[in-house]
């Protein structure tokens, strides 16, 4: 009898190790089929020298995703539309500031988020927002740039107020 009582030990053990690794099999697969991160939404306009962002994050609450909008110099915009990882470049970005890791999750997912940055230097600039999963942040995306006249250039508009359509991106 004792040899019944450890077969079906050993049986059942057998069970539960290989119910185990099935399941450890099949966590890497979960975990990696992350939802598709989405776009964000910006809708951006200037005034004199500031510009004003709204940012609108639609991705759900399980991508653990950010966004940002981000001023950029508009020189810069096509190598961000190419490669958005560019966004991490210095001297790319004129807001937020990207040394604090904080500011490059200004939305959270679902979350609209209005922000106003003054005291920009005459120029144009590119607004581009941009979500990254935390899950893969590798591989941010952005959405399709604004070009921005900010402050008053020679030839330009009286108070600085006007988005320029530039054929960037799609």
């Amino acid at each position: 009898m004792p040899s019944t009582t450890l077969k079906r030990l050993v049986g059942g053990a057998a069970v539960a190790v290989a119910t185990t690794a099935a399941a450890a099999a099949a966590m890497p697969a979960t975990a990696s089929a992350a939802p598709a991160v989405q776009p964000p939404t910006v809708v951006a306009s200037s005034s004199a020298n500031s510009l004003t962002m709204k940012l609108t994050n639609p991705n759900t609450l399980l991508s653990f995703t950010g966004c940002q909008a981000f001023v950029v110099n508009a020189k810069d915009v096509p190598a961000v539309i190419d490669d958005p990882t560019k966004l991490l470049d210095p001297g790319v970005v004129v807001y937020p500031n990207v040394s604090n890791p904080l500011t490059l999750f200004g939305a959270l997912p679902g979350q609209t988020v209005t922000n106003t940055v003054n005291d920009i230097p005459t120029g144009v600039y590119g607004v581009v927002g941009g979500c990254v999963s935390l899950l893969d942040i590798t591989h941010p995306v952005i959405d399709k740039p604004q070009i921005m006249q900010v402050g008053l250039i020679p030839g330009g508009s009286s108070d600085g107020s006007s988005a320029i359509s530039l054929p960037f991106g799609s």
